[in-house]
């Protein structure tokens, strides 16, 4: 993920790329497996690149967790980064024994820049994300229990049905980062890889729920923010859980509602900002649909939340106020729909997340609101082959009502695999 720069943004984006994947969790799938005994194993993955332009603003504005690049110049920047879905080699196994139903996931995640910055220096290596590392037992009938970390419940289907997750979307990885942002902090907070014991249960027709224990997420500052908290300390566990249901049809599609909950507690300086025994107790919640009928597909979706922050868990939750510590409010969504033509699927994307001042606080320059609109364009050359481009025009804004412009223009494709089963 992105790290976040300060400032208050327009931006206006068209994105091109190049990408490569074996078995891509959502968009491209293919595996290659093997049958090795009691288990069958399997790897899947994908690789991807983007040619981005970025044009960013001459203006001094400042806003603290903004997403575009501003400096006095007016910098232009040609980069070549992974999107928002990163590369991934994805290793796994399943089994069934004494009549359990065992797993075993392992993925890496490589990104493009190097050393997670952006651009290129001489001798430099890129970066790999360990994102998952979990196990699973259960049954058909018991339900799936998994142990390690994997991807979160609360948000995930927001990040899922994003159609930026085949793109760039906002803010552009030269800011530094691994992977670009997609709609992250512009419609909804990332849901991220976490430490987790959860337990998903059977289908029951179309409903199916998930709950779980989770680490803690830490409060920090998203930037140069000097009002906002940081807390480290995690005396209990997060609790996150998310209910679904899916239904067929000429009217097909999928609804969703999802929270999390975490106690943070500060240590104190010097490791924290908030005074010692300090806590934010912070909630979020969500709800989302995405509905198909014959080639359209639309999503709607909303969250709210109090001292979880925005863009990501924990990022700017919570603010010093007189000695203090105050939870911040934060809220947002997003609108999309898409249409299929033959190989041809164009899709338009609205979104913003805004962020509230805690009680008493002054802090100016902190953002209140990101905001953006994406034109994609998706075209299937063959069965493993997508071409994606995309124009994005985004703002962002600040406590005080100021702002700053930004224009990229990207590139995109996207190769898969076919699906290969092979039995020893």
């Amino acid at each position: 993920m992105m790290r976040v720069r300060v400032m208050k943004l327009k931006e206006t984006s068209l994105a091109v790329a190049a990408a490569l994947a074996l078995g891509s969790a959502s968009a491209v799938h293919a595996e290659i497996g093997l049958k090795a005994g009691a288990w069958d194993l399997s790897f899947s993955g994908n690789v991807n690149g983007f040619l981005t332009r970025n044009s960013c603003d001459n203006s001094a504005t400042a806003v603290n967790g903004g997403l575009a690049c501003n400096n006095a110049g007016g910098l232009k920047e040609v980069a070549i980064e992974s999107g928002l879905l990163p590369s991934a080699l994805v290793f796994s196994g399943k089994s069934s024994q004494s009549g359990w139903d065992i797993g075993a996931t392992i993925g890496f995640y490589p990104g493009l820049n190097d050393g997670g910055t952006a651009g290129k220096r001489g001798l430099s290596t890129s970066t790999i994300d360990l994102r998952q590392n979990f196990l699973t037992f259960g049954d058909k009938n018991f339900g799936t229990v998994k142990v390690g970390k994997d991807i979160g419940l609360f948000g995930s289907d927001a990040i899922l049905a994003d159609m930026t997750l085949l793109g760039v979307g906002s803010a552009g990885a030269f800011g530094g980062g691994n992977t670009t942002l997609g709609r992250i902090g512009v419609g909804y907070i990332y849901t991220d890889w976490i430490p987790q014991i959860s337990y998903s249960s059977p289908k029951y027709g179309g409903f199916q729920y998930s709950a779980g224990v989770f680490q803690g997420v830490d409060l920090v500052s998203s930037s140069v923010n000097a009002n906002s908290a940081t807390l480290t300390g995690h005396e209990q566990p997060g609790l996150q859980a998310k209910g679904s249901y899916e239904w067929t049809g000429s009217v097909s599609g999928k609804a969703w509602v999802s929270g999390l909950g975490q106690k943070v507690k500060s240590r104190g300086a010097p490791a924290d900002t908030a005074p010692a025994g300090a806590s934010i107790s912070g909630q979020a919640f969500d709800l989302g649909a995405k509905v198909n009928v014959a080639d359209f597909e639309g999503v709607l979706y909303a969250y709210s939340a109090d001292g979880i922050g925005t863009e990501a868990i924990g990022f700017d939750a919570a603010a010093v106020v007189g000695g203090n510590v105050e939870k911040r409010k934060s809220k947002g969504g997003y609108v999309q729909g898409t249409y299929k033509f033959g190989k041809f699927k164009p899709g338009l994307s609205y979104g913003e997340s805004s962020l509230d001042l805690a009680s008493n606080e002054t802090n100016p320059n902190l953002v209140k609101k990101n905001k953006s609109a994406v034109l994609g364009l998706y075209y299937s050359l063959t069965q493993s082959l997508n071409l994606v481009g995309e124009y994005i025009k985004t703002k962002a804004e600040n406590q005080a009502g100021g702002d700053n412009k930004d224009s990229r223009e990207r590139t995109h494709c996207e190769k898969a695999l076919p699906s290969i089963e092979k039995d020893l």
